[in-house]
């Protein structure tokens, strides 16, 4: 009973999901990511997306998502990390404060428990909010302090030409409607404002070694896969300007990484992951590229 439901269920997504949403071709392959995880990738542009997946991504983001022992959902432990993903969010925001001239106001769109909004503050940010669908992480950033929504972009309430820079870190894989995703972000950036993301590259190097043991594969949680030429197709498609993609690079912790490892070897890399947490160098950090890119378009 179950295997014909979910006969019936792949067909008829397949019937609603078949066009590209990036280009609308409606020529593309599909291939077994991972065991039993299927994806389309377009013929034309190289975006690959999973067009059976639940029907409610959100409801996944509660607290158990920022801590779990699911190596290929969520994080083993947001918290530990939040001392060196300091790292990483200021590089990306003094990077986008050349591009703006200034520490304007900013938006973090899928801000998370706030760690990148308390960077900026503590870099001398003085207007910066979030937007955040999780409801556990949304009265986690307000306990900090932070002004952040519970709610989507689109219903946040905003006004048009708010913002000089309005960044998606690790978001836009998870968005229903990309096109409409940034289309809205655009509406809301200011004249020169910019758009900075951060998302897995599909068509980069770490892909293309580790197939389906791709550490980004990550099935119901990741729902659209971009490469270069396919998130600077929908930044142009968008209303965006003097698009800009490139390979982009993660500050990691030993720790950190060790605790991603696990999926290739829990055994091996849980006992060192212990072993490591008792000592001072489980914190040090260093800059790794991690199969992600990094896109900048303007308004």
């Amino acid at each position: 009973m179950i295997k014909s439901f979910a006969t019936v269920g792949y067909k008829m997504a397949k019937l609603t999901k078949h066009t590209c949403l990036i280009c609308g071709s409606k020529k593309h392959k599909e291939y077994w990511a991972m065991h039993g995880y299927k994806l389309a990738k377009c013929s034309n542009c190289s975006f690959v997306w999973d067009f059976f997946h639940s029907e409610n991504v959100l409801a996944q983001y509660d607290k158990s998502y920022f801590q779990n022992q699911n190596p290929k959902g969520g994080y083993a432990n947001y918290y530990e990390g939040m001392r060196v993903n300091k790292k990483t969010f200021t590089d990306r925001l003094n990077k986008i404060q050349k591009r703006i001239s200034g520490k304007g106001k900013f938006l973090d769109v899928g801000c998370a428990l706030g760690d990148c909004l308390m960077a900026a503050k503590e870099e001398g940010w003085k207007d910066v909010s979030g937007v955040e669908v999780s409801k556990f992480a949304y009265e986690f950033a307000i306990k900090r302090g932070l002004n952040v929504k519970n709610t989507t972009l689109d219903k946040a309430g905003f006004k048009p030409n708010s913002f000089e820079a309005i960044a998606y870190q690790d978001v836009i894989e998870h968005v229903e409607d990309p096109l409409y995703e940034l289309e809205t972000a655009h509406k809301l950036l200011k004249n020169k404002g910019y758009i900075f993301l951060v998302t897995p590259d599909v068509g980069g190097l770490w892909h293309k070694l580790l197939n389906g043991l791709w550490y980004h594969y990550k099935p119901g949680e990741h729902i659209m896969y971009f490469s270069q030429a396919s998130l600077r197709l929908a930044l142009e498609k968008t209303g965006y300007k003097n698009i800009e993609t490139r390979r982009t690079y993660h500050v990691l912790s030993i720790e950190y990484v060790l605790n991603r490892l696990k999926y290739y070897s829990p055994f091996i890399f849980d006992n060192l992951a212990k072993i490591v947490h008792g000592f001072h160098f489980k914190d040090f950090a260093f800059k790794a590229y991690t199969g992600e890119i990094e896109a900048w378009g303007q308004k």
